[in-house]
């Protein structure tokens, strides 16, 4: 089995229950050591990908998910409970969560990037979407935006509408994932401030309660990518936002005990 050790001073900072973490790294990070922290339902999931890039998207979520939980859990990364029953199919392909009363965490991936949000307890979504030209705004937006939202689209500049719809469809799923619910609800459920305002949630059809209690904010990563986040707690006011490389690389075979693998 492996053995992880946690060194006092490391750098995966306290989880309080007024912030959130969200790490990120890239698809060039995987190392061939990640496969050993998954459980066995990963390990089939991320064998079942065809293109590498899709694999190491998803191996990196798990990573960042167990090796930063198993820190504030203070248990091996294998150990942490993370079940991802789909609620409606009963198979193990849904959205990543421990139990209640433990920590929340929410997985995004897109292009390069690999992003995941942590919170001590207040449920949390985060999205990354690609900028790409050939986005069908038009096609994609159907079913997505309010008439409103899709008249500030359309009166962006011909080169800012594929990024002003991804910033309207990014902050819809944050707060969709977070409500746990995803794409089960239709995103015209819901309205978002326009991409040039402050990401904040106006409208939720029968959550108005939502409303006053979710934050909302964009996440700064690589050019050519939009990312939100929301979580549903007001009282959440701090937001730590840490490049998981060094994570990623740390714990490496080699540099025992950091990480070390042992049979019982």
């Amino acid at each position: 089995m492996l053995v992880i050790a946690w060194k006092d001073g490391d750098f995966i900072p306290k989880l309080h229950q007024r912030n959130c973490q969200i790490w990120w790294a890239q698809i060039s990070d995987l190392q061939p050591w990640h496969f050993h922290l998954l459980n066995e339902e990963e390990r089939k999931k991320a064998n079942s990908f065809h293109h590498a890039a899709d694999r190491a998207r998803f191996v990196i979520g798990c990573v960042i998910s167990r090796l930063v939980l198993g820190k504030h859990l203070s248990v091996s990364p294998l150990q942490v409970p993370i079940d991802r029953m789909c609620p409606v199919c009963k198979l193990a392909h849904g959205r990543p969560q421990l139990p209640d009363g433990m920590p929340q965490l929410s997985v995004s991936h897109s292009g390069e990037y690999v992003v995941v949000a942590f919170t001590a307890s207040a449920p949390v979504g985060i999205d990354i979407e690609q900028i790409t030209p050939n986005i069908d705004v038009m096609n994609m937006a159907t079913g997505v935006l309010t008439d409103t939202e899709m008249m500030h689209v359309m009166q962006l500049p011909d080169e800012k509408k594929i990024a002003g719809f991804l910033t309207y469809w990014t902050r819809k799923e944050a707060v969709l994932k977070a409500t746990g619910e995803g794409l089960m609800i239709s995103p015209t459920h819901l309205t978002v401030s326009a991409p040039n305002d402050a990401p904040k949630l106006l409208v939720f059809k029968e959550k108005s309660s939502l409303l006053e209690n979710t934050v909302m904010m964009e996440v700064q990563l690589g050019f050519g990518y939009i990312a939100s986040l929301a979580v549903l707690n007001k009282e959440i006011t701090e937001f730590q936002q840490r490049n998981a490389r060094s994570l990623l690389y740390f714990y490496e075979e080699e540099r025992l005990p950091i990480y070390k693998s042992s049979e019982r």
